[in-house]
């Protein structure tokens, strides 16, 4: 009988122990929309976009109408593909635990991304392009000097924060550089930040609060950063006259 008794209790441990990996796995996952819409949005992209809608809406498609990949893959190579490679390393040489950056495990990805953001500025200002541009370069590394020193205190979501950062940027550039009323754009870019904020709550990686920090610092940020960006280059045009 205690044999019997002993059988059916590792059983139901099993049971459990089954039924609880499933649980976390699920939960882990989460609904497919919610995933796609963070992989197509996620922040390693914000720079790729954000010289993509410049291209588009500015006179950049005429003046480097025909140059439009030599801006796009250094953007995209060193602010999404080197970031990943360099993270993946981390990870692999087991110099991280996971991809959440963990406290004690931050210094040397966020390094990784600064380090990386700072060679695509830097690239372009090789190449004396105009400040409101670099002053959009410099947003991202403006956004995660911002992001590690908040996640020291508290949490914020890092998506939220890159979505803001091209709403922002896209908005001073509109508003206090080229003079654009792009009501449209922007109501479809604030309801694609709307649904990533929900998918993220969706995916239970933040709170709401964690949501709404996230998008109003990138946004306020990026807009001054781009804003300070025009005034300086009307300064430093005006003494060249």
């Amino acid at each position: 009988m205690m044999e019997e008794k002993d059988r059916e209790m590792r059983m139901d441990d099993e049971v459990v122990t089954t039924t609880s990996l499933r649980y976390e796995q699920s939960e882990k996952k989460g609904p497919i929309l919610a995933r796609i819409i963070s992989f197509v949005l996620t922040p390693l992209l914000m720079v790729v976009y954000v010289i993509t809608f410049i291209f588009i809406y500015t006179d950049f498609k005429f003046l480097y109408g025909n140059q439009f990949i030599q801006f796009i893959a250094p953007a995209f190579f060193l602010s999404c593909a080197i970031p990943v490679s360099g993270i993946y390393t981390l990870k692999v040489t087991k110099l991280i635990t996971d991809y959440k950056f963990r406290k004690g495990e931050r210094f040397l990805p966020f390094t990784i991304f600064f380090f990386s953001y700072g060679l695509l500025f830097y690239y372009f200002f090789s190449a004396k392009l105009t400040i409101w541009f670099l002053a959009v370069l410099a947003v991202p590394m403006m956004l995660l000097i911002i992001y590690a020193l908040v996640l020291m205190f508290w949490k914020i979501s890092v998506y939220m924060l890159g979505i803001g950062g091209l709403i922002g940027s896209i908005m001073s550039i509109c508003y206090n550089i080229k003079g654009l009323n792009l009501s449209v754009l922007f109501i479809i870019l604030f309801i694609l930040a709307g649904s990533l904020g929900v998918s993220r709550l969706t995916l239970n990686r933040n709170t709401p609060a964690q949501v709404y920090a996230g998008f109003l610092i990138g946004i306020v940020v990026s807009y001054f950063t781009v804003w300070i960006g025009a005034y300086w280059g009307i300064v430093i045009f005006l003494k060249n006259l």
